[in-house]
């Protein structure tokens, strides 16, 4: 065995080769589609049963983003000086709660306040989770982990809307949040049954403002984290253009049907899945630094690819193949972040979780009205995905580029970028 594919610390539970343990981690972590995707089909019909405006009922997915990303960056790093077990539980037991307090909902007001209590639960239990993860593994094994938590998490967009779809034709909107609160109340019970606390002796007094913003400084003056955090953000923007505006450019644009839409969206996934795993395989022989680049290449390539599609007049002809492209270089770059970030943040894996993930997906929600505003076309589609992902690219160049990256890359080479940078 490898010195780097042993757990990070001796005196820490390892759990990584337990498959039920690890799906258990995945579906915390990846929370967000269930909570998101499961309910977006009945949002006219809660904006009739609630007697209220669209816009009114839009902001419940909103205040579910906005409360998932910042409390990560809160929550992230007080796990770092109290303990993951006790965050992670109280997480998934809130969200199970505020589920079934959107269930009741008697308005729009008490919907949007109980989705605020849900993001946040879901925060926590999404945070607590990854930096399980960075307490107990390290190297290659931490990094084919993460690898393993996104292909999994990739089914979520999948799933989600087709539950969702289930449980509306044969109940009302409520129904799909009492889904989501036994799905809270199972995953609080399996995280009790199969995860203990990863965090050993914290220091006294690591869990107060002061030593989380401490934490968060620490990691943010070194250099390589910074342009990582910059890369991931930059392109996770890019992203969130395609999964914002996809629907309507197919639906409305180019007049796909809804289940015709659902094979694109389903393949799509179904390459981020595949190139996740092959990420898995690769990982320790490839550094992550030269796989996480060579994701941002290939997505940049499948953005040029679909606004070709789109300004050339192709259509999806050549814009649904190139968005598979850009999905599947995409199951790199999310690991490729994960990892690279995690590693540098070894010493205080729950911050790195909560600015990596907080900020990525904090920025990536928040400009999802950007393509809409500017007209929801394909072509603005194509365009968005292009310029951001493209920005992170040159970032990523760029830091490679400069020792100190570069040095990250070698050592990154079979997984030991976890011993270094901090």
């Amino acid at each position: 065995m490898r010195d780097d594919d042993v757990p990070a610390d001796p005196s820490r539970p390892s759990w990584s080769s337990r498959r039920g343990t690890i799906l258990t981690v995945a579906l915390i972590v990846g929370i967000s589609p269930f909570a998101t995707d499961m309910y977006i089909p009945a949002l006219p019909a809660i904006a009739r049963d609630l007697g209220a405006s669209t816009a009114q009922v839009q902001l419940s997915l909103t205040a579910f983003l906005v409360s998932f990303a910042v409390g990560q960056i809160v929550i992230g790093p007080i796990s770092d000086g109290t303990g993951r077990r006790r965050i992670l539980l109280g997480g998934t037991a809130v969200f199970a709660l505020a589920s079934l307090a959107c269930a009741i909902a008697p308005d729009a007001t008490t919907l949007v306040v109980a989705r605020v209590a849900q993001g946040l639960g879901g925060a926590a239990g999404s945070v607590a989770a990854r930096a399980m993860v960075g307490d107990t593994t390290t190297g290659v094994v931490r990094s084919r982990l993460f690898a393993t938590l996104a292909a999994i998490n990739a089914v979520g967009p999948v799933v989600a809307p087709l539950v969702g779809g289930v449980v509306l034709s044969v109940s009302s909107w409520r129904a799909t949040f009492v889904v989501l609160a036994v799905l809270g109340v199972a995953l609080t019970a399996a995280a009790a049954a199969r995860l203990p606390e990863t965090l050993v002796d914290p220091e006294p007094g690591a869990g107060s403002l002061s030593a989380s913003l401490r934490r968060m400084g620490a990691l943010l003056a070194m250099p390589r984290f910074r342009w990582y955090l910059v890369t991931g953000c930059a392109a996770t923007i890019g992203f969130f253009s395609y999964i914002a505006t996809s629907s309507f450019v197919f639906q409305e644009q180019y007049g796909f049907g809804e289940g015709l839409y659902t094979l694109v969206f389903a393949s799509n996934a179904s390459c981020m899945i595949a190139s996740t795993l092959v990420f898995r395989r690769l990982v320790g022989r490839i550094a992550e630094n030269r796989l996480f680049t060579i994701g941002l290449v290939t997505c940049t390539t499948g953005s040029a690819l679909v606004l070709v599609g789109a300004v050339s007049g192709i259509g999806p002809a050549l814009i649904w193949p190139a968005l598979a492209l850009v999905t599947a270089g995409w199951g790199w770059v999310i690991p490729g972040s994960i990892t690279l970030t995690q590693a540098l943040g070894h010493r205080s894996p729950g911050t790195a979780a909560a600015l990596a993930g907080g900020l990525q997906f904090g920025l990536g929600g928040a400009a999802t009205p950007l393509a809409g505003a500017l007209g929801g076309t394909a072509t603005v589609m194509g365009g968005l995905m292009l310029g951001f992902i493209a920005a992170g690219l040159v970032v990523q160049l760029l830091a490679s580029s400069r020792r100190g990256a570069g040095a990250g890359a070698r050592t990154g080479t079979g997984g030991g970028t976890g011993t270094g940078g901090a």
